[in-house]
């Protein structure tokens, strides 16, 4: 089980935690009640496209989570927690806590066990760290990563998830990110949650490895963990019809 915490500030408005993060994990033995397989609407086209839907259920008793789950961290079961199942090797989000899951004789201060509803975890920029390597590479696979070539030349080599920066410290940094990999012979760093914007021609440091090396080309608009990305070849098309250095391209005020 990965708990939530938060990079951000709540977003009062819209209810939701617009950069959530994942540094901490548990290892316990949860019950699978939907045990066949996933329930919902799974695979179905909508009015917004290929949507999937699978939706499970899990029981985890009371005592069982106060065991491994730190009091000062969590209570209780969290909407936004995440559930790793090793057997699947899949990651599920918890979208409701039922807590009233028996009936009881000590009331609902002291229930005997909790209810989960979880859903496959769609992943949309969050930050994972929580040391164990399966939960982690879902961040590295998924995560939007920009892949630069540097300068030969450079010394050290980059860690694997250190913070990468171009400035005079990692608080004064003008552009900042996460190393995804690193390739010393082809000379291949791929950054992911990027901050700024990586400049040619200007040395790239590991906070923690104390890496340089320079930058030499990096296109912001290529996904190097998409292979059907189109970004860039939609900007060569548009630079053909559009003239983008036009004040206003649409006619004379």
């Amino acid at each position: 089980m990965a708990s939530r915490d938060s990079r951000s500030s709540f977003d009062e408005l819209f209810g939701d935690d617009p950069v959530k993060s994942y540094t901490s994990a548990y290892k316990m033995e949860m019950y699978l009640e939907s045990f066949q397989d996933f329930e919902g609407n799974q695979e179905f086209f909508s009015k917004f496209g290929l949507e999937i839907q699978k939706s499970a259920r899990i029981a985890v008793a009371r005592r069982t989570f106060e065991r491994y789950i730190p009091t000062a961290l969590r209570n209780t079961p969290k909407e936004g927690d995440l559930i790793f199942l090793p057997v699947q090797n899949k990651l599920l989000e918890i979208r409701r806590v039922e807590e009233e899951k028996n009936f009881f004789q000590a009331g609902k201060i002291a229930p005997y066990m909790f209810g989960l509803n979880i859903e496959t975890f769609k992943y949309s920029g969050e930050y994972f760290d929580t040391g164990f390597a399966e939960i982690d590479i879902i961040a590295d696979n998924n995560a939007y990563n920009i892949e630069f070539t540097m300068t030969a030349g450079g010394s050290g080599t980059f860690d694997l998830n250190e913070v990468v920066y171009q400035g005079a410290s990692v608080a004064a940094a003008t552009a900042r990110g996460y190393v995804v990999s690193w390739d010393k012979p082809t000379r291949l760093l791929k950054i992911r949650n990027i901050k700024g914007e990586f400049a040619a021609g200007t040395i790239a440091k590991g906070a923690s490895s104390g890496a340089q090396w320079t930058v030499t080309s990096g296109d912001i608009q290529e996904d190097s963990s998409n292979t059907y990305d189109d970004n860039v070849r939609i900007e060569t098309e548009a630079d053909n019809i559009l003239d983008f250095s036009e004040t206003n391209p649409f006619g004379e005020v």
